[in-house]
């Protein structure tokens, strides 16, 4: 790697403290409320806006848009969708996933008002649903949890879940991302989940060139690969 990319450092017997079988239940939440700040001041929710509305412009009006987002966490995504539907005049359901019994529970407390989210509990490398069950897929700040391997397979499934397109936002991997996220996690919270994840994250995160060759080992064949400030990396796919 260059002087300022180092070697991605994935282990999988050390996963990111959120992932820990054992993680603290009130820190997780408190890590969670710190995402959701981190998303929607630094580009999260807004590159998942810029590239949904693209996709929504290939559909029928009348239709009730079907979107499957993955790794939903605390669900911040689905919440941002309803608003960008209610926004754009079209009727939109989301169906939110995620593994961990913790986060579904969040998701569910803060969808509870929200009758088209639909909460699940759902591992994304053993997804069960029917191929073009949805037009899009969205993947946000999670590929970066997995080996290079599983991220491929995933990338394959959302390909082969969604009639219209697909959207990965994750991070793009550097020093000066790494430092970067250590900074502003020192600087705002003394939540340790936090200050150690947000570093370990970007470490663990792809390159664009990395993005695009999995992309292509997946067998995508219509996709860009796009940049955002503040070390953002989306992977935008289409049929």
């Amino acid at each position: 790697m260059s002087l300022f990319v180092p070697a991605r450092r994935f282990d999988p017997s050390a996963p990111e403290m959120m992932d820990r079988p054992d993680a603290d239940p009130a820190i997780l939440r408190d890590d969670l409320r710190n995402l959701r700040t981190i998303n929607r001041f630094f580009g999260g929710l807004k590159a998942i806006r810029r590239s949904v509305v693209p996709l929504l412009r290939k559909m029928e009006n009348g239709r009730e848009v079907q979107i499957l987002d993955l790794a939903t966490g605390s669900a911040d995504h689905p919440l941002e969708l309803m608003t960008l539907a209610e926004r754009h005049h079209r009727r939109m359901h989301v169906t939110a996933v995620d593994r961990n019994p913790v986060m579904i529970q969040i998701s569910r407390e803060r969808t509870a008002d929200q009758p088209n989210i639909a909460v699940e509990e759902k591992d994304l490398l053993r997804l069960d649903y029917e191929p073009g069950s949805f037009d899009i897929v969205i993947c946000s700040l999670a590929i970066h949890h997995f080996s290079r391997d599983d991220a491929v397979a995933i990338l394959r499934s959302m390909s082969r879940l969604s009639r219209i397109g697909f959207i990965v936002n994750d991070l793009s991997r550097s020093w000066i991302a790494a430092g970067t996220a250590s900074l502003y996690t020192h600087l705002t919270t003394r939540n340790p989940m936090t200050l150690c994840d947000s570093y370990v994250s970007v470490l663990r995160a792809f390159t664009p060139a990395e993005l695009k060759q999995m992309a292509v080992e997946a067998g995508i064949e219509k996709f860009k690969i796009q940049t955002r400030p503040f070390f953002r990396l989306l992977l935008v796919g289409e049929h």
